[in-house]
């Protein structure tokens, strides 16, 4: 989450002051030694982002387009998007995997299996915000920047307060 700020706010500064395939060069040249890391100290593992940071950077150097910039974003959301849909669509759960990782947390059977059944309600969160991100990909710099670094935590938070507010209703202890 931090690092989407990081980005937004790099992207946002970099082109006040720069053309976008400066900005460009120099993500490219962020990204590249971090997806070099990635792959040597994790093998794959954690490598979508900071390749996709990679290849984002390399495509605006020579397209030399701030509408690349703003792709970034919608391929993470989609890359959660599919992984909700694939929990719905194959019957995989993985929330209640997450969350038993959580330090210090003891999650009862009950609220376990509440996460699990909630994959359908954040496959449609996780839509409105591809939709939501596809739509701010036209909008000026600014309206892709509000929403990009404040917009969407408004909707997942609200969306996860929601799934709290509707578990303790329903008595998940």
């Amino acid at each position: 989450m931090l690092l989407t700020l990081l980005y937004v706010l790099f992207i946002v500064v970099g082109l006040r002051f720069f053309e976008p395939h400066v900005v460009g060069i120099a993500l490219f040249s962020l990204a590249a030694p971090w997806t070099l890391y990635e792959l040597i100290k994790n093998r794959f593992q954690n490598i979508l982002v900071p390749l996709a940071a990679t290849a984002v950077g390399f495509l605006v150097w020579f397209l030399d387009s701030t509408l690349v910039f703003k792709v970034l974003p919608v391929l993470i959301t989609t890359m959660f998007f599919v992984k909700f849909g694939e929990a719905v669509i194959f019957k995989r759960p993985f929330l209640a995997k997450m969350v038993q990782k959580t330090p210090k947390m003891v999650w009862s059977k009950e609220k376990l299996a509440y996460i699990d059944s909630a994959h359908v309600y954040w496959l449609i969160i996780t839509t409105i915000n591809l939709v939501l991100q596809i739509a701010v990909l036209f909008a000026p710099m600014k309206i892709w920047a509000l929403y990009t670094t404040v917009g969407w935590y408004l909707l997942f938070g609200g969306a996860l307060a929601l799934q709290i507010i509707y578990g303790k209703v329903r008595g998940v202890k």
